[in-house]
């Protein structure tokens, strides 16, 4: 038996949780716990999931999984070069769906500014063919015809129209100004490392989170920064299916979730897209923050 192992095994007996419990709330089968406890690392399916189980197990029973994973870095089997390669392929792809979103963009304000352009050009050639009604040297209001009428020596000069809030002259009623719509905030993705994903929220004085168990349970802890003070349960909670839990923060939240393809979370009314989430293999970690 390993350290590591024996440092895990001790703290789930002192806090009284068996291997089934720790098996619900991080989904991993219960051999592959048996073997972190024993030392049997080369059991596990490679070496980024034998460090990942390791965080999900630290996490579970209450200890840091970083601090962990660096005092006992000897203990783990060395990373081969194929899984090394692997993971790059996986950021690689992650990273691509933001730089066809802003080639999109950019491609939609080009059109845009075609569109304009022609449009200017157009209002400009209308203006130029149209009847020239402006004054020249000399002339007055009381001796120009408009176009239409006859050249009687006299105009007449329609009244303004009432603008908004003000009264109009036929009806008397007063007309409400225009309410401006509420923007929604956006969540926009920043960056991928590992199981952890960054996301930033505009246009909010605080985080309001909603996790909810949708096709089945889930376990989630949110805290104010990595490995910080908790905010709501302190060893986290988790989720039946159907019921779901809110949390308030300031300006930086990191939420942990368990069997995250169950999971739907919500940062002020914005949805974060759990689809296109690769979950490692069975948590993720999303921080929140405001954009600056």
């Amino acid at each position: 038996m390993s350290e590591l192992g024996q440092v895990l095994q001790r703290a789930r007996e002192e806090k009284n949780i068996s291997l089934d419990d720790i098996q619900k709330v991080t989904k991993i089968q219960r051999r592959y716990l048996e073997a972190i406890e024993r030392g049997h690392f080369h059991v596990l399916p490679g070496h980024f999931y034998a460090r990942a189980f390791i965080k999900s197990y630290a996490e579970a029973v209450g200890l840091d999984p970083n601090e962990l994973l660096s005092h006992f870095q000897s203990d783990l089997p060395a990373q081969p070069p194929q899984e090394q390669l692997e993971r790059l392929r996986r950021r690689r792809a992650a990273s691509k769906e933001p730089l066809q979103a802003g080639r999109w963009v950019t491609q939609t304000l080009l059109v845009l500014f075609v569109v304009l352009v022609i449009g200017v050009i157009y209002m400009a050639f209308v203006n130029r063919t149209g009847v020239d009604t402006a004054p020249v040297p000399g002339d007055t209001l009381t001796n120009r015809p408009q176009v239409g009428q006859p050249d009687n020596g006299s105009v007449n000069i329609p009244p303004p129209s009432p603008g908004l809030g003000q009264t109009g002259n036929v009806s008397g009623e007063t007309i409400p100004p225009v309410a401006t719509p509420e923007e929604k905030p956006v969540l926009t993705f920043e960056s991928q490392q590992g199981p952890l994903y960054e996301y930033t929220l505009d246009k909010s004085a605080k985080l309001s989170i909603k996790v909810s168990a949708t096709t089945g349970d889930c376990w989630v802890k949110v805290m104010d920064k990595r490995n910080g003070k908790a905010i709501g349960e302190k060893a986290g909670r988790t989720l039946k299916k159907g019921e779901e839990n809110t949390y308030e923060a300031e300006t930086t939240a990191y939420i942990v979730v368990g069997n995250p393809k169950s999971a739907q979370v919500t940062i002020n009314d914005a949805p974060v897209d759990m689809s296109k989430l690769t979950f490692f293999p069975s948590n993720i970690s999303v921080k929140i923050k405001q954009a600056e």
